[in-house]
């Protein structure tokens, strides 16, 4: 497999891993039994601050691995970064859903 392929696939992967992570988060705090009365904008600003911040962590993790692998450094911040974003946003609102009505 080659190097941008190997980093496309472990983001989607990390982007799967902090749906679950958001989803377990919200439902270990009670957020998902005070949804069902009142859903909050704040909710969900905390599930993107938590995402934005392990994509972060985890870009530098990637970029000691990749820096050499890879043709541009800019390769690497740009490489599924919407495949992380966009598995993280369904895995989250699905893995919520689920939960909510199970409560």
């Amino acid at each position: 497999m080659k190097p941008a392929e190997m980093l496309y696939w472990s983001r989607a992967g990390l982007g799967v891993a902090m749906g679950v992570i958001n989803a377990l988060y919200d439902y270990s705090t009670g957020v998902l039994s005070r949804e069902l009365s009142q859903p909050s904008i704040n909710d969900f600003l905390t599930g993107l601050s938590f995402a934005l911040l392990f994509f972060l962590i985890t870009y530098y993790i990637l970029k000691i691995y990749f820096v050499n692998k890879v043709e541009k450094k800019t390769k690497i911040l740009s490489t599924g970064i919407g495949a992380y974003f966009f598995l993280w946003l369904v895995i989250w609102v699905l893995l919520r859903s689920i939960l909510i009505t199970t409560l």
